[in-house]
């Protein structure tokens, strides 16, 4: 498996791992906009041609980096595979946390909300720290933070 950087070519595959895990609309078109924009770090894992993971990063948003203990923090803006349990987000957000140091981020901030806390122990798995309950400003879904610094 390799992991490397997205691609556009990668869109419609990356866009069938998403639809996996998120089914809001507003949701989905942010994810795709960001895709190609340069505010955001996206990865890939490549399986002989097959798309089977999704990781990407982007500077922490203002409700996360109020959090932040570190002055500089990234955030983990979203981890999806094809198949879970098979070691493919941790590979990818273990290859981000590379990425993150070399872009001169301090620290990794996740927000999952409590209707994913079955992804909970994946954070920890990780070496995240629970930063406790905030609200997604957006929607105002409870969630954990993880923090993690790089």
């Amino acid at each position: 498996m390799e992991i490397r950087e997205y691609n556009q070519q990668d869109e419609a595959q990356v866009k069938n791992i998403f639809a996996q895990y998120w089914t809001d609309p507003e949701f989905l078109e942010e994810l795709l906009k960001n895709l190609n924009s340069t505010d955001c770090n996206f990865y890939i894992a490549d399986k002989e041609g097959e798309i089977v993971g999704v990781v990407g990063i982007r500077k922490a948003p203002n409700f996360l980096s109020v959090e932040a203990d570190t002055k500089n923090p990234s955030e983990l803006y979203v981890v999806a595979s094809k198949i879970k349990n098979k070691g493919i987000g941790s590979l990818l957000v273990k290859k981000m946390i590379e990425v993150a140091k070399n872009l001169g981020f301090t620290e990794m901030l996740g927000y999952s909300p409590e209707t994913h806390n079955n992804s909970w122990p994946f954070y920890e798995n990780l070496g995240f720290t629970q930063g406790g309950i905030i609200k997604d400003p957006d929607d105002g879904y409870p969630g954990m933070l993880w923090k993690k610094v790089i």
